[in-house]
Formats: structure tokens, sequence, C-alpha cells
């Protein structure tokens, strides 16, 4: 049902026919992200909201906000436009825009093993635990399951069969 429903959410607005409108990319992409969110389990989160943090860009915050109001596991969704890499550890997710791909690496430094989701849509961005890519007219996305894993996420059965490709452990 996880599957169907968030398959339906993320390919809706790439509809076509009567009456169907184009959805900004951003508006597309956040909503990749909370579904990312709400599909991936999480070890005992701090505090009482959901922090859903954006470095870099302010067309992705402007999309991002209009998730604010909803829930991810019980806890209400905040969004946080990072102005510096000092609060990274309060995220759960953090989306890092192009511009500021070369901050992954010291990013990845800051956060260690802290449950933070990493997102990007950047084509350099390998740093990312999830990379929405473009494939075709539409969009797709990479899991890295040893990151994600090394943090203490699970990426629920949902998630990575719709994954256009996983990344895991060599053996």
């Amino acid at each position: 049902m996880r599957t169907q429903l968030f398959a339906l959410l993320c390919l809706l607005p790439l509809a076509s026919g009567v009456g169907a409108e184009a959805v900004p990319e951003h508006e597309l992409k956040a909503t990749y992200i909370y579904n990312f969110a709400a599909l991936t389990q999480w070890p005992p989160l701090p505090g009482e909201s959901f922090n859903i943090c954006v470095l870099g860009g302010a067309d992705p915050v402007v999309a991002m906000e209009r998730l604010e109001g909803k829930t991810v596991h019980g806890r209400g969704v905040v969004v946080v436009p990072l102005r510096s890499l000092a609060a990274v550890r309060e995220c759960q997710v953090l989306y890092v825009a192009e511009e500021e791909v070369p901050s992954l690496a010291q990013v990845d430094k800051l956060l260690g093993d802290a449950p933070v989701l990493t997102v990007s849509d950047a084509p350099g961005a390998r740093e990312a635990a999830i990379r929405i890519v473009p494939e075709g007219s539409r969009l797709a996305f990479e899991i890295d399951v040893e990151r994600c894993r090394r943090v203490g996420l699970r990426p629920g059965a949902a998630l990575l069969g719709l994954a256009r490709n996983l990344r895991r452990a060599v053996n």
C-alpha cells in the first residue's frame, strides 16, 4: 500500500492530459523528500519536531515550507534553512542544494554517525544517502543503503523497491 501511495504521489504531478498543470521541480522534490522521511525507519528521535533542513538555495526552502504542518512518525515537520553547518546534527533530513555540494565532505564529518538522512539532487553528491536524479522526463532516486545503515536509518522496502539504483557495502 505504501509503495502504491508513494508512486502515486510522485508520478501524479507528471500526468499529462486535459487540465494537468506542470508541477515545479522543487515542489516535486519536496514531495519526494517528505516520502523518503516517511518511508524510512528511524532510531528514537530527539526533540518534538521532525526537522527538514535545507543547505543552499531559496527555491528549495520555499518548496519545502509547504511541508510544515504535516507529520512524519508522529512529529510535526519544521523546515529549517541553514546559514551555516553548525546545526546539521539537529536535522533529521538534510537537503543539500547543488551550490553546496563542495560542503558535503565537511557535512559528512560533522554528522559522523548522527541519524541524519542526507539528500541531494546534484550530480557530484556522492556523500548523500539519497540522490534525486533525472531520468528522461521524470525524476528517479538512488539510495546508498550502506550509508543509511551506518547512521542507524533503515529505508523501508517500499522505498528500496522504487529506487533506480541501490549502493550496498562491498564484501
